[in-house]
């Protein structure tokens, strides 16, 4: 359902998350984390500290963009096209690299979200945090990932959730790599590092 389509007061609920989240991601890149305060971006939004409450539990969640949001089928079927030359651990580690940018948002917003939590690792803790809640939507298209590897085609749920929980250490550590040598956020260096990680790790089990 398009926000056009929607109800005016769902619509302005929209708006008013939209607009909270912006200025929060405008806040951090212009003023540093520190100063990105709850009452500095509910000012900048036009609305009241107590507002803010309503759409989310603190100022990370407002930067990250932090939502309940559902990993439909649909979703998971674009994501496998989209990277269909990529084998499944590749593509497990591209989807969580998507989550973390952000769970919804214009390209745009994922990149500035995803150089934030490199120029401030300590946004990935809350970003995980968030990904637990989700864990039986990433399950799923973890699931689904698999399936369409010969080598995981029948995979069962444990292998599904170590796999999971492999790829996401691996993200962490591209990451915090990353912060520590000040580089530039690059999606196409994380992913192949984290990939990368993994592979290493399941070679040397062997």
């Amino acid at each position: 359902m398009t926000i056009e389509r929607l109800g005016l007061r769902d619509r302005k609920r929209i708006e008013t998350r939209q607009r909270l989240e912006a200025c929060a991601v405008e806040l951090v890149l212009r003023d540093g984390i520190e100063n990105a305060t709850i009452d500095a971006i509910s000012e900048l939004a036009d609305v009241s500290p107590r507002t803010f409450f309503n759409y989310f539990d603190c100022k990370e969640d407002a930067i990250l963009g932090v939502r309940d949001v559902e990993i439909t089928d649909e979703h998971v079927a674009a994501h496998i096209a989209e990277h269909a030359e990529a084998d499944a651990i590749e593509s497990i580690v591209r989807l969580i690299l998507t989550m973390i940018g952000t769970s919804v948002g214009e390209h745009e917003v994922r990149a500035q979200r995803l150089e934030l939590v490199v120029r401030y690792p300590q946004l990935m803790s809350r970003r995980f945090t968030h990904m637990t809640r989700v864990a039986q939507h990433l399950t799923s298209a973890a699931t689904a990932i698999l399936a369409t590897d010969d080598r995981f085609a029948d995979a069962e749920p444990a292998t599904v959730d170590i796999i999971l929980t492999i790829c996401g250490s691996a993200v962490r550590v591209a990451v915090m790599e990353l912060a520590a040598a000040h580089g530039e956020p690059d999606i196409e260096q994380l992913q192949q590092r984290a990939t990368g990680l993994v592979r290493e790790v399941v070679q040397k089990l062997q």
